[in-house]
């Protein structure tokens, strides 16, 4: 019986000091959705864009998504609404630039809305892909919204924006 015990007393004192040695060390998180362990910062980022998507009507398009339909060709428009100079440096494949401010579209100015609004053609119907920095950043709301204001219909917000982008590790342009 001692046999058959002996390897289990060996395994609980090797787990023992090794709990004992990582004592005042930081837990790590196993479970959550961000990798900080700030889940907080992930629930407020969503219940913002949930709230967004309600008040404005937009649709929503993840990474795979988006992806998937840059890959079979399908007829839209990506609006990267960025500063030109964090466009330059990398935006998702056949993204246009029309900046919006991140504090919301009550904040743009008629140069901004007019060069938007340029971007987006006649058709009302034509799927229309708006983008920004990451999933809190309010640019990609204010162009989508704007989007809907002007009347198009098929507006879809990718939250990802560049960061998701680029943690997909998908193809960019410069």
């Amino acid at each position: 019986m001692l046999k058959k015990l002996l390897p289990l007393l060996a395994t609980t004192l090797i787990v023992s000091l090794a709990v004992g040695c990582s004592a005042g060390a930081e837990p790590v998180r196993k479970v959550g959705t961000s990798p900080d362990g700030n889940e907080m910062k992930i629930e407020s980022a969503a219940i913002k864009l949930v709230h967004a998507v309600q008040k404005s009507g937009y649709n929503l398009v993840d990474t795979e998504e988006l992806n998937t339909w840059l890959e079979a060709g399908e007829d839209m428009f990506i609006i990267d609404t960025m500063p030109a100079d964090f466009y330059g440096k990398g935006h998702i494949p056949t993204a246009l630039n029309a900046v919006m401010p991140k504090t919301g579209l009550a904040d743009a100015t008629d140069d901004e809305k007019a060069a938007f609004a340029a971007l987006l053609g006649e058709d009302l119907n034509k799927k229309i892909v708006i983008y920004c920095g990451f999933t809190a950043c309010g640019r990609s709301d204010a162009g989508a919204t704007y989007a809907k204001e002007l009347g198009y219909t098929n507006v879809y917000r990718y939250p990802g924006g560049i960061i998701g982008w680029r943690d997909a590790d998908f193809a960019e342009e410069k």
